[in-house]
């Protein structure tokens, strides 16, 4: 066991470092993933605060088109408390004001339609101040007529015909014109810089009907402050846009030039959408800086498994150390077989187990003849190389059940598991007469054994059985050596 353990333990570091470098892999992985996922769902959970932002926008909106709509729908005459205050003296009439101005080409009493249009724009005033305490950005609100006149709150200066007409020639009108036929309903022109407060504005616009006739815009004009602050609010790294649908930038989280076109790769894009179509959420996944992120996140985890790598590591090493210590306490450190206090142990385990199942038992002690001489003529070594050779034989010839020992300086105690007195004493007389062909180098040392060969007994313990194989080598010592005798007490 302690052989095999051995050999398998490169393999255990190999898959224990394979495991580490997988394991790291995994967990830098799924860094990746947790990213990419609450980056996600930080986009996504913030995309309520635009959505809302501009759902109550839009129901301002359409309050405006509803009092326009319904009163020219209605065929009793809608008149303002202040139409007939409207100055007409000049090439245009006005009404002006501290919170709004109406103003338009002097034609104003040319229709019964145009009249009503006129009054029920007036009607729009309170709407603004409404809506102005519910969205803090709210700059403005305005009818434009296609009949060339605007009602517009707060006021601004419109002093003749073509400071008028130049307010059809605006961007946020033409833009919306262009849009009526895609949208009908609510529209989103590009932002845009007012040239007097240099503040970033965007136009939202619904379209007025009479009876399916296009007649006008009611529109409000709001600060992108509100939606750059919910774009600083999103804890998350690197870039954040507002974008329409042609993907130019209409807010961001680092003030970008307005209405840039932006070139997005769609794989590490994530883009919800705002309003149906025309306004989107958009963050750009950064794969770089993701990945050094998820490098950093991840060496926590990966000390934690570089550690338990490591541990384990030491575990094996102590182990194979143990094993080393091991066989240091039970095996004899020259011919690496077990010594006599390991010898003890093994053989009374396997006496225990030869009872239990009713199997034989039986034992040789094998002592080296004249060994003493060796040593006197030859050296130590050669007595050492000598005791080393027929170890080897030991080992080469008995089975994984049987134990094999070092009893004494040149004395060896073998146990034959299942073995009867008769097959020991024909392993015995193999082994005898194989170690009398062993040849030791350089000398001409001819080695004979003498074995006293024993089987257990119901009375037998460790000692008793000691004693009586010792008896049996005695016997084949003094019986002329060279020889094996069975505790029968037969003579080879």
């Amino acid at each position: 066991m302690d052989n095999k353990f051995k050999k398998i333990v490169p393999f255990l570091i190999i898959l224990l470092t394979i495991f580490f470098i997988f394991g790291s892999y995994i967990l830098y992985k799924n860094e990746i993933v947790n990213i990419k996922e609450y980056s996600y769902n930080r986009i996504n959970h913030s995309l309520y605060h635009f959505k809302e932002y501009f759902s109550i926008s839009e129901s301002f909106l359409f309050a405006m088109k509803y009092t326009i709509e319904d009163k020219l729908n209605n065929h009793c005459p809608c008149n303002h408390p202040k139409y007939k205050q409207i100055d007409t003296n000049s090439d245009i009439f006005s009404l002006k004001d501290n919170d709004s101005i109406l103003v338009g080409i002097n034609n104003y009493d040319s229709t019964e339609l145009f009249k009503n249009e006129i009054n029920s724009s007036l009607y729009l005033k309170p709407i603004f101040l409404a809506a102005k305490k519910v969205l803090p950005d709210l700059k403005k609100i305005y009818y434009k007529s296609k009949n060339k006149f605007i009602f517009v709150s707060p006021g601004m200066n419109i002093n003749n015909n073509k400071e008028l007409t130049f307010r059809y020639t605006c961007p946020s009108w033409i833009d919306s014109i262009n849009k009526i036929d895609s949208y009908k309903q609510f529209i989103i022109t590009k932002a845009y810089i007012n040239n007097v407060s240099k503040e970033k504005l965007i136009t939202l616009s619904l379209p007025i009907y009479k009876n399916k006739d296009f007649l006008g815009i009611v529109s409000i004009d709001i600060k992108l402050d509100t939606l750059v602050s919910y774009i600083n609010k999103i804890p998350l790294k690197g870039n954040i846009y507002i974008i329409d649908e042609n993907n130019n930038s209409v807010a961001s989280k680092f003030n970008e030039e307005l209405n840039k076109k932006n070139q997005f790769n769609k794989s590490f894009l994530i883009k919800k959408e705002i309003v149906e179509n025309q306004l989107y959420i958009a963050y750009p996944l950064n794969e770089k800086k993701i990945r050094e992120e998820a490098f950093y996140k991840s060496l926590g985890k990966i000390f934690i498994l570089f550690l338990i790598f490591i541990i384990s590591i030491i575990l094996l090493y102590l182990k194979n150390l143990l094993i080393k210590v091991q066989n240091l306490a039970n095996t004899d450190s020259l011919t690496n077989i077990l010594n006599r206090r390991a010898m003890k142990e093994a053989i009374e385990n396997q006496i225990k187990i030869s009872r239990r199942y009713n199997q034989p038992l039986s034992f040789l002690l094998i002592d080296i003849d004249y060994f003493k001489k060796v040593n006197d003529n030859y050296g130590h070594q050669i007595g050492d190389l000598v005791l080393v050779e027929i170890s080897k034989l030991f080992k080469q010839l008995i089975r994984a059940c049987d134990i094999a020992g070092r009893y004494g300086g040149e004395e060896f105690l073998i146990t034959l598991a299942n073995t009867d007195i008769n097959e020991a004493f024909i392993m015995a007389e193999r082994l005898r007469k194989l170690i009398n062909q062993i040849k030791i180098k350089n000398t001409d040392i001819n080695l004979t054994v003498s074995i006293g060969c024993y089987f257990l007994k119901d009375e037998d313990d460790y000692d008793s059985i000691l004693k009586n194989v010792d008896k049996l080598l005695y016997k084949a010592k003094n019986e002329g050596r060279d020889q094996t005798v069975k505790e029968d007490l037969d003579v080879i």
